[in-house]
């Protein structure tokens, strides 16, 4: 019996994925603006405004977050998840467990200099995060 229970409990604790924990910022501020949750299809672009929303609140010092899934070419959803910091900087939160193909991880970095590009967001660097 005790096999079965322990089956069955290791069975559930596999049953859907943990989400990955959101950008250390967005837990600790008062007001966030949004700058929006958009699902792209394959080879459709974030939307400027988007885009934007998220540079203007970064150049201000407010904090903003924006989310964006984009499937890979298989169709797998690697979602990434934006939020600017007070200093300007942006946090990067990478989700691609869903990938059968690519690493299977969550990355955190810290970029500068973000520019709202032809294909989506752009930064002149970035880098691991040491929190």
């Amino acid at each position: 019996m005790k096999i079965y229970v322990l089956v069955a409990v290791l069975a559930l604790a596999g049953c859907g994925e943990s989400e990955a924990a959101p950008p250390e910022v967005l837990e600790k501020a008062a007001a966030v603006v949004e700058c929006g949750t958009f699902e792209l299809d394959q080879g459709e672009q974030l939307s400027q405004e988007a885009g934007l929303c998220l540079l203007g609140a970064a150049q201000k010092g407010q904090i903003a977050r924006l989310e964006v899934t984009v499937p890979t070419v298989e169709g797998d959803p690697i979602t990434t998840v934006y939020a600017t910091r007070p200093d300007g900087s942006v946090e990067v939160v990478e989700d691609n467990r869903q990938d059968p193909w690519g690493p299977q991880e969550v990355t955190r970095e810290v970029c500068t200099g973000p520019v709202v590009a032809e294909h989506g967001l752009t930064f002149s660097q970035c880098g691991k995060t040491t929190e």
